[in-house]
């Protein structure tokens, strides 16, 4: 070990033989170090015929690298002369790694010395190889590459062309990744050095950090576009966007200070990133599984790879170069295979989505417009109505103030189912389709007593609770729209009566509840007496005397504290109140309320 890095090859040949010491380690590494390396190795042919081998070291690249073979009259060969500058071009044997050629006499003795400073790694696996046993290596590890290559541009140009054709942002995301992943491998099998920038020794001292810092960054940017951790996962996209800043400050950094200290602890800073990636793959597993399953697997796989290189570097645990490098391939070809799956998982899941997104639209789209069809014939049969208002009798005056809230009502509730998505709307719908049957009621009424003049309704044995939950459905959105408190009582009570008739009377009720109280609460709801049930509408509105309730029943009877604040002609009240004696109800102002009004229908409720 040379720290000094300013022995010559003739200081060394002149040492005492003790001066180095046996490589115990079936691959030579003595860690991560400034100093240069020397080893010697003595070779002597005893065979009847000259010998050409090969020293064939496993390693792609050295910053410093020097051969020399010295004979026994004491001459010595550079055999490999590799500085800080010396492009591919300088190799004496066009190969990725590293090849230097070894030729002895028979019966000649040879003493190899090999010189080198790294800026990573020391590990320096090396061989010596016949040429037919170099050749078949060569011819090997030339068809792994080929077939891995071949696989990894076909995965990134079907990627591309999905890029194309579908316009997504993961498919770039997918390719940056893939990329990375396809360079730092070039780098590390010397295919880059050969054939990328043979004239850039330089950049390829540093590739390394690039390559692999790459493959970190690129791959934290497609966990996010995959997994869509800024919406689903916020704190994993926390932990994904500091590994982005983290690898990028220690590439930068790499530029400026010593970069043995960055590569050694870029080999953690990656092993944390692919865990930080698998784990988001975990979580969001448990949400979406057949989304995100291939993901999963492909990063449980990476960091398999991850954790040899992490043995290997930081805890000097010999694992072959070779068996690693071979193992990096298969499962860089396992990981983008699986990527690529995962892709194509994740788009038929949002091609399902969209389709179902698509179906409920269409079926939310039908709906509004089979209302909005209701809606325009119910206006258009309501205006002919009023046409004829001025030539009509009471029952046309009836029929048109009955018309006028719950077409105002429908118009709000129609207008808010349509605006909302189709979960919410469902309960909306069924509130409108009520409304609309109840002014259906109301028009076909009055065709019937158009024609046939005035004719009672039909007393049906029903819930009454049923009638008031769709007056109050009908008025809820004018008393959201004013900001009243508006409260339902249910009730399960049966009843015989003309339903038709009770909702006229109770709808006149809380349109005039909701339309005379400027703030406050309304409250609908049932009592319970001895022989009658009482329908019971309170307000916080500005209370009526007993004189003014009586005037209020009178038709066209509007009072002077509400005439300059709401619309309408009067006929309320006194609709309720004429309903209520054609069937027998009675329509009082129920006593003793210090504030509001409160009004009832005591319906009699005979045993049967």
């Amino acid at each position: 070990m040379d720290e000094t890095r300013k022995l010559q090859i003739s200081d060394i040949v002149q040492r005492k033989q003790n001066a180095f010491q046996p490589i115990k380690t079936r691959v030579v590494d003595v860690g991560y170090t400034n100093a240069n390396v020397w080893m010697q190795l003595k070779l002597e042919n005893k065979s009847n015929s000259q010998i050409d081998w090969r020293l064939y070291f496993h390693e792609n690249f050295k910053q410093i690298f020097h051969i020399y073979i010295v004979s026994n009259d004491g001459k010595i060969t550079h055999v490999l002369n590799q500085g800080l500058t010396s492009g591919f071009a300088t190799r004496p044997i066009a190969y990725p790694e590293i090849v230097a050629p070894i030729t002895i006499a028979q019966n000649e003795r040879k003493t190899v010395y090999v010189q080198f400073w790294t800026e990573g790694s020391t590990n320096l696996p090396l061989s010596i190889e016949t040429i037919e046993s170099f050749t078949a290596i060569a011819t090997r590890n030339f068809a792994k590459q080929f077939v891995f290559y071949g696989m990894m541009l076909i995965l990134i140009v079907a990627a591309l062309l999905a890029w194309i054709a579908l316009q997504h942002a993961i498919f770039p995301a997918y390719i940056a990744y893939a990329g990375s992943t396809l360079l730092y491998l070039l780098h590390s099998d010397g295919v880059a050095f050969q054939y990328l920038w043979p004239g850039f020794p330089a950049f390829n001292s540093y590739a390394s950090v690039v390559t692999g810092g790459s493959y970190a960054i690129f791959g934290a940017l497609y966990a996010k576009v995959f997994l869509s951790t800024p919406k689903e996962h916020p704190v994993i996209d926390k932990f994904l966007l500091a590994i982005i800043l983290v690898v990028s400050a220690m590439i930068i950094s790499g530029l400026f200070i010593d970069p043995r200290l960055i590569k050694k602890f870029l080999i953690i800073v990656v092993l944390v990133s692919l865990m930080v990636f698998t784990l988001a793959a975990i979580l969001a597993a448990r949400k979406r599984f057949k989304e995100v399953r291939f993901y999963v697997f492909a990063w449980l796989g990476a960091c398999i790879s991850a954790s040899m290189m992490t043995l290997r570097h930081w805890f000097g645990i010999e694992i072959s170069q070779q068996f690693q490098y071979d193992s990096m391939r298969f499962v860089m070809i396992f990981d983008a295979v699986m990527m690529g799956l995962a892709i194509a998982d994740k788009y038929n899941q949002l091609r399902e989505q969209r389709q179902r997104a698509l179906q409920n639209s269409l079926k939310q789209a039908e709906r509004n417009l089979d209302m909005t069809t209701r809606l325009q014939g119910l206006e258009a049969r309501y205006e002919l109505i009023t046409k004829d208002a001025s030539r009509r009798d009471e029952l046309f005056e009836n029929t048109i103030h009955d018309l006028r809230q719950p077409l105002q009502a429908l118009r709000l509730a129609v207008h808010g189912a349509m605006r909302s998505d189709a979960k919410t709307a469902d309960k909306q719908y069924g509130d409108i389709y009520d409304s609309f049957d109840y002014v259906d009621a109301i028009l076909a009424d009055w065709n019937e007593k158009h024609e046939q003049s005035e004719s009672k309704n039909p007393v049906i044995d029903m819930k009454i609770g049923e009638i008031l939950s769709s007056i109050y459905e009908m008025f809820l959105p004018d008393a959201k729209e004013k900001q009243l408190e508006f409260k339902f009582i249910p009730t399960s009570l049966n009843i015989s009566i003309p339903p038709l008739d009770l909702m006229r009377i109770v709808s006149n009720l809380v349109s005039n509840a909701v339309k005379y109280t400027p703030s406050g609460k309304v409250l609908l709801g049932v009592r319970r007496g001895v022989r009658k049930i009482y329908v019971e509408v309170h307000d916080t509105g500005p209370g009526l005397t007993e004189e003014e309730f009586h005037d209020a029943c009178k038709r066209g009877m509007r009072l002077d504290q509400t005439v300059s604040d709401t619309k309408g002609k009067g006929h309320g009240m006194a609709i309720i109140s004429e309903l209520a004696h054609k069937n027998g109800f009675e329509f009082r102002l129920n006593p003793g309320r210090s504030s509001g009004t409160s009004l009832s229908i005591a319906i009699p409720n005979e045993p049967h």
